[in-house]
């Protein structure tokens, strides 16, 4: 594990760019074009960094949090999606539609998931419902900045769920990446969602590098969760940086 992942830094062969504003954790509307798709392997680290960085390789060794999706482009701005978290079995269907108005400088994505997870400590194992999104993020501000918004509504928790994003371009095929995921009922939260939120907001920092097919971010995180739906929860005050990475694939048909 430790060979492939220091083999992804090397994997930078092009410097043409990108397709998507891509983020870490939130939602970007969708740079592909009709008939075209999208693979995405998605990795969270379960190891503190800090603890025996070098008999632990930087925490990972202590396994990780998969996750495996794939987005298609069926019809113009209209795509549709699915999603397979190693943690809790978690399964995603959604279909998405970009938004985009003449003149505007803000660019816009709709989008509805169903989602399903086990629950393996409780009585009723299995939970599933609709999770409702929106995107939003602006032109290239002094072609360096790019900000992406995500409001969306969990419809099993019966809560609202927020997230925001700043990318950084340091050079065309290079940007800088940050995100911060506040919960913003934590203190109004009923029982039975208080026992799975955690006590700090959770957030992620990183690097993005660019190909004209590819991308790849490299990560730390306070969270070992994949997706907006799961780091909006939270976690333990007691958290620790972890190790990620994402690698995105685009595909044309």
């Amino acid at each position: 594990m430790r060979f492939k992942f220091i083999a992804l830094f090397l994997l930078i062969f092009s410097t043409l760019l990108a397709y998507d504003f891509s983020m870490i954790n939130l939602i970007n509307p969708s740079g592909l074009k009709s008939r075209e798709g999208e693979f995405m392997i998605r990795h969270r680290f379960y190891g503190d960094i800090t603890d025996a960085p070098l008999d632990n390789f930087l925490g990972m060794d202590a396994g990780a949090n998969v996750n495996l999706s794939a987005r298609f482009q069926f019809y113009r701005k209209a795509e549709a999606k699915i999603s397979y978290s190693r943690r809790k079995s978690e399964k995603i269907a959604g279909l998405a539609y970009r938004i985009d108005i003449e003149d505007f400088p803000v660019y816009g994505q709709l989008g509805i998931d169903y989602f399903s997870y086990e629950e393996l400590s409780q009585p009723e194992t299995t939970r599933k419902n609709m999770f409702y999104h929106l995107s939003l993020q602006n032109e290239e501000l002094f072609e360096r900045l790019v900000a992406t918004i995500n409001t969306a509504y969990d419809g099993y928790n019966e809560r609202l769920v927020t997230g925001f994003g700043l990318t950084i371009m340091i050079t065309d095929n290079m940007s800088l990446l940050g995100e911060y995921y506040p919960v913003l009922d934590r203190d109004n939260a009923n029982v039975k969602l208080s026992q799975y939120m955690g006590a700090e907001d959770a957030f992620a920092f990183g690097i993005k590098l660019d190909t004209y097919a590819h991308q790849f971010i490299f990560l730390l995180s306070n969270s070992d969760d994949v997706g907006l739906r799961r780091v909006s929860l939270g976690v333990a005050d007691d958290s620790y940086l972890r190790l990620g990475f994402n690698i995105q694939r685009r595909l044309e048909f």
